[in-house]
């Protein structure tokens, strides 16, 4: 089996949990043990791994918030309005005796380990997901001096989490950038609201080309939403005191890993607000065969503001990236990571290997997921090429895109 082998886009959103959102790995026998496979005592102490600190000057503070769009009834469940969670990222003053952040809650934990067990072929409790810490101070007061900072949209692959692109993510939040943050309700593996309740995913449809065609339009749709509420006073007051009058919304960039790539480039489109997106290996997995108008029409119209699309070259080079490219050569660039897969672009390229490493994960599986490239190599680069693309179209003098 390559270990290589692209995972289809359409495979990647069949499913509500991870183990059919990785069903091309699930579904396969597994591969036997490399001989580098570290053998783990199942007796052992759950597995807690960490995630790499923030590089940049500020310390992170996180603040979440729970919106409601009354204009909109919710399209998974025809009742009620529309609710999204998201989390505000933000450069932090004081952030002495305040709690770091969980990189994914409890109930969240719950429903993830037992997929992910499947998935990586580890025991179940192997790894205490529900202890694994970010490095934002939740409710930490923002940075001094207080100035417009610039806002940065973050939406996650096609039923995956916000939280797994908190390494980028902080990055930004450490170098000077507000980022929010979403998750897209019903469509997330699981989407927790607090005081119990969880929001699962809801898979009909799913895996059809008219299916990913609607949920993609929801997708654009919640994040015009998260833009409109971010400029409501009742939302800024719900943030941490002062962060609110920081938000600079004549700066806003998108960014997103997967499907949550296309979703930028998609509101991109569709929004005028969004001065400049990047692509995390989205295009580089859409399906060639689809019924998806406003992708056709997006690559055949362009885009007129910065756009920047980052593959993995475990995934095949296909043709839209260069058709987008094409009809926007003013505004859209292309570039490929060696040695990387489509995970690369997530969390799971900083914590896949110290499973391997500690836990005993097969080493043919990390490379499925995240590729065979130096894992902190790739961390690094990621995270230069997603501060530098946003330091150069919303922080510096000068900035192209309004």
């Amino acid at each position: 089996m390559n270990p290589h082998r692209p995972l289809p886009l359409l495979t990647l959103l069949s499913a509500a949990l991870l183990a059919l959102l990785l069903a091309g790995l699930s579904l396969r026998p597994s591969p036997p043990p490399s001989s580098t496979t570290v053998r783990a005592d199942p007796a052992a102490a759950p597995v807690v791994p960490r995630l790499p600190a923030p590089t940049g000057p500020y310390a992170v503070g996180r603040a979440d918030l729970r919106l409601v769009d009354r204009q909109r009834t919710d399209p998974f469940t025809h009742r009620g309005p529309r609710e999204l969670m998201v989390s505000v990222w933000y450069p932090a003053g004081d952030t002495a005796g305040r709690p770091r952040a969980r990189w994914m809650s409890p109930g969240l934990a719950e429903n993830f380990s037992a997929a992910a067990a499947r998935i990586l072929r580890l025991p179940a409790g192997r790894v205490d997901w529900s202890a694994v810490t970010t490095h934002a101070a939740l409710g930490a007061p923002p940075a001094e001096p207080a100035r417009p900072r610039p806002t940065v949209l973050y939406s996650p692959g096609m039923g995956t989490s916000r939280s797994w692109g908190t390494v980028l993510v902080e990055e930004l939040a450490a170098h000077g950038c507000v980022v929010v943050t979403m998750d897209h309700t019903y469509e997330s593996l699981a989407v927790d609201f607090g005081h119990g309740r969880i929001a699962r995913a809801r898979t009909a449809d799913s895996g059809t080309d008219a299916g990913l065609a609607r949920r993609m339009r929801v997708r654009a749709a919640d994040t015009e939403f998260v833009l409109d509420a971010l400029a409501r006073p009742d939302t800024r007051r719900a943030l941490p005191a002062g962060l609110g009058a920081q938000l600079d919304l004549d700066r806003i960039g998108m960014f997103g890993h997967s499907a949550g790539g296309i979703t930028a480039a998609e509101t991109m489109a569709r929004d005028p607000r969004i001065d400049a997106g990047l692509d995390l290996d989205g295009f580089n997995v859409t399906p060639a065969r689809r019924s998806w108008p406003e992708l056709d029409r997006l690559v055949r119209d362009g885009l007129d503001r910065p756009f920047l699309m980052v593959g993995s070259t475990a995934t095949s080079a296909e043709a839209l990236p260069a058709r987008l490219r094409d009809s926007s050569p003013a505004s859209v660039s292309i570039r490929r990571m060696a040695g990387t897969a489509h995970y690369s672009f997530s969390d799971f390229q900083a914590l896949l290997p110290q499973l391997r490493a500690r836990a005993g994960l097969p080493e043919p599986r990390t490379a499925r997921l995240i590729g065979t490239a130096a894992p902190k190599t790739v961390v690094n680069r990621a995270r230069a090429i997603v501060t530098g693309f946003f330091d150069h179209h919303l922080l510096r003098p000068g900035r192209s895109g309004g």
